[in-house]
């Protein structure tokens, strides 16, 4: 019952605030009591985990179409369900101070979203895993399109139509798979990680199904809809999409490449890793010429990310480990960035950092988060993203000394971009923002963020409260690969 709760309790917050649309205090008083819960729910799901394999519900739907409803989760799945309900009661607290428009339809939009995103890390059958896929960015486009910024339709479209080819991609690539499972077709992914699929049929099928999966990261060359996404939406909008949808590409990766096409998988591992790697280094170069420190943020996010995607696809137990492990630390991270950027626009009303400068002298409190923060995004020794970042590296460097070579200029690009952001924005000369009467970091803020950094030097301290999660079920899946040449 604890499954089905996680995707109802969202459901039937977001429900009562559609139908009732409450004044905006009690709406989001209503939607961060849902997101407690189900962070409660999630934290009890861990202390009770007994390293399998959980089953919780398994229902017939559509027999015909091999369709059954079923919910589980492993350790993987698990990590997924601890980083949605641990990040969503901070992205609805952001509301507090942030406000978007109507604060009833805006936080069931972002319940909606959580609800399915629960639904995503629990399917057990491909195509339910596809319904709640797609369910998960209904939310968000509406979100986007009615309280983002400047081109907000353009944008917003753009979006819709690459979320779009890759939900094709991959609903075609389910279908498939499906027929090839004995009669009667089951979508389980049980049955589809039975399949003993030809190799010529794994080459093509890896790239449908990585498709879907690369936009949604996202992954070099399929990136172009994420900065301007990223920049236009709101603070809400963009910490989902950056903290939380992202990892949807990870866990399909590791869910549909790696069980149900590893030799094809193999096969295209060292182009995957290249691109990459060139979408790593390349959103890295873009993030140090940016002014803008939300669009700088954006890039930072794609870099981070490519190095997480070929850090996996090193199918060997560091990288595979260190990506999984990384896709935590980077939630907390997009969360505090965005959450900075947009304090400062609040009380800057812009986001441009040749504008700004000076500020630490008059919020001294802000810069100290700030810098603390600072130090987890450039991976500093003991907070969360050091061990990541390391086991990612050890994972290139098995696989092909130089991969990890290639890397090492990410780790100096985005030491170099975050302390130069800092620098621009609160050290040096006061700019245009000099005469504007500016207020620090007050308790609210520091409600949202202290924790956030809390669990950044915790975790980054005892990595092993992430990594025992992962350790058994990446050793299953290095038995699925095929011997590496």
């Amino acid at each position: 019952m604890e499954l089905l709760a996680l995707i109802l309790i969202p459901l039937a917050a977001a429900s009562v605030l559609m139908a009732f649309r409450p004044a905006a205090g009690t709406a989001r008083g209503l939607a961060l009591a849902s997101t407690l819960l189900t962070f409660v729910l999630t934290l009890w799901l861990w202390y009770t985990w007994g390293g399998e394999t959980v089953i919780g519900i398994a229902k017939d739907w559509v027999p015909a179409w091999g369709m059954r409803f079923v919910l589980g989760y492993g350790g993987i799945g698990l990590l997924m369900l601890l980083l949605t309900g641990l990040l969503f009661p901070f992205i609805i607290g952001t509301g507090y101070k942030q406000p978007v428009g109507d604060a009833a339809l805006v936080n069931a939009l972002l319940l909606f979203s959580q609800s399915a995103l629960f639904g995503v890390f629990m399917a057990q059958n491909a195509f339910l895993f596809y319904i709640f896929f797609e369910l998960s960015l209904i939310p968000i486009f509406f979100l986007l399109l009615y309280w983002g910024g400047e081109h907000k339709r353009a944008i917003t479209i753009r979006f819709f139509l690459y979320t779009l080819l890759g939900g094709l991609a991959l609903l075609f690539s389910i279908a498939f798979l499906t027929l090839q499972t004995p009669a009667p077709h089951s979508a389980d992914f049980t049955a589809l990680a039975a399949l003993d699929l030809p190799m010529d049929t794994q080459l093509w099928l890896f790239w449908t199904l990585f498709l879907a999966f690369a936009i949604k990261m996202p992954i070099f060359p399929f990136h172009s809809w994420q900065p301007e996404t990223y920049t236009m939406a709101p603070t809400q909008g963009t910490m989902v999409l950056s903290a939380v949808m992202g990892k949807m590409g990870l866990y399909g990766i590791v869910l549909f490449l790696f069980g149900i096409v590893p030799a094809g998988t193999a096969h295209w591992q060292g182009f995957v890793i290249t691109l990459s790697l060139i979408g790593a280094l390349y959103a890295g170069v873009i993030a140090f010429r940016q002014d803008d420190l939300k669009r700088l943020v954006a890039y930072s996010s794609m870099s981070h990310m490519g190095l997480m995607s070929a850090a996996l696809f090193t199918m060997n137990a560091y990288g595979i480990s260190g990506g999984l492990y990384q896709a935590l630390a980077h939630g907390v991270l997009m969360v505090c960035l965005f959450y900075i950027a947009g304090m400062l626009f609040l009380r800057t009303g812009t986001n441009d950092m040749g504008r700004m400068g000076g500020l630490k002298a008059r919020m001294p409190r802000l810069a100290l988060l700030f810098m603390l923060v600072v130090g987890n995004a450039i991976s500093m020794p003991l907070t969360q993203s050091f061990p990541g970042e390391w086991l990612m590296f050890n994972g290139l460097w098995q696989l092909k000394p130089w991969m990890a070579l290639v890397g090492i200029p990410l780790i100096v690009l985005g030491a170099v971009y975050m302390l130069y952001a800092y620098q621009r924005v609160l050290l040096g000369t006061p700019g245009e923002t000099a005469g504007l009467e500016l207020h620090d970091a007050d308790g609210e803020e520091h409600f949202l963020l202290v924790p956030l950094i809390a669990i950044t030097f915790v975790v980054g301290i005892f990595p092993n409260t992430v990594l025992h999660l992962v350790d058994a079920p990446v050793h299953q899946l290095l038995n699925l690969f095929p011997p590496l040449p």
